[in-house]
């Protein structure tokens, strides 16, 4: 079974750095990592001492949607069986990463669901209880967090998404599309910790951006009567 880490990267070399290091010092060589550097000011260029590492400098920022399919695409011509996305900015703890593997062994995709300890920005409170609300009510759903970026896809569904093109935020998009399909999946309990870089997309304008787009998402499979 091959296994495959996918980390999407913007402008957070040294949180990425610190982060490959906490995976080194917690794993051996149980899984490959992706790193796609989405149009950063620098490339990224990492050795790592135990794990097996591709890097993907991409020449422009695409967007995380870009960046997903991409690595979709790249871990099933690579026949990776399970895929787990984290984020570069520290907010994911990598001892999930393991977790996640075992859960998709009996499942087909994993979703993760952020406990936060830590006082937040208000608009980005509300903007994703309200997310929350419009999906769920809808589809007559109880899923708490529809954008975690730490999530892990089976090769069924992969296979399932692989053709999708992916708007802008798409983790509500992936797992509303999983859900129409039936697969069966498993949620994971995650205690968020602080970004040790970057910025948050999430602040008031990249907050906009990111409830009208993922608005506009659902009102569209709401009219359609689907997830697709």
């Amino acid at each position: 079974m091959k296994n495959l880490l996918f980390i999407p990267c913007y402008n957070d070399k040294n949180s990425l750095k610190k982060l490959l290091i906490e995976i080194e010092n917690l794993y051996q060589s149980s899984f490959d990592i992706l790193i796609i550097n989405d149009g950063s000011d620098q490339e990224l260029n990492f050795s790592p001492k135990k794990k097996s590492l591709k890097i993907i400098n991409l020449k422009y920022n695409y967007g995380i949607g870009f960046c997903i399919k991409l690595a979709i695409q790249y871990a099933l011509k690579n026949n990776y069986n399970k895929f787990c996305r984290i984020d570069s900015d520290g907010e994911h703890h990598p001892k999930y990463i393991e977790g996640i593997f075992k859960m998709l062994e009996v499942n087909d995709f994993i979703i993760g669901n952020r406990k936060i300890l830590f006082k937040q920005n208000y608009f980005k409170i509300a903007s994703k209880k309200l997310i929350n609300f419009i999906i769920n009510k809808p589809f007559d759903l109880k899923i708490d967090d529809y954008n975690c970026g730490m999530m892990g896809l089976s090769m069924n569904a992969m296979k399932k998404i692989k053709n999708d093109y992916f708007i802008n935020y798409p983790e509500p998009q992936i797992i509303l599309k999983l859900l129409k399909k039936k697969l069966k999946y498993s949620i994971i309990k995650i205690i968020q910790r602080k970004r040790t870089g970057g910025n948050s997309s999430i602040n008031f304008f990249g907050g906009l951006d990111f409830f009208l787009i993922t608005l506009f998402f659902v009102l569209n499979q709401i009219l359609n009567k689907s997830y697709d």
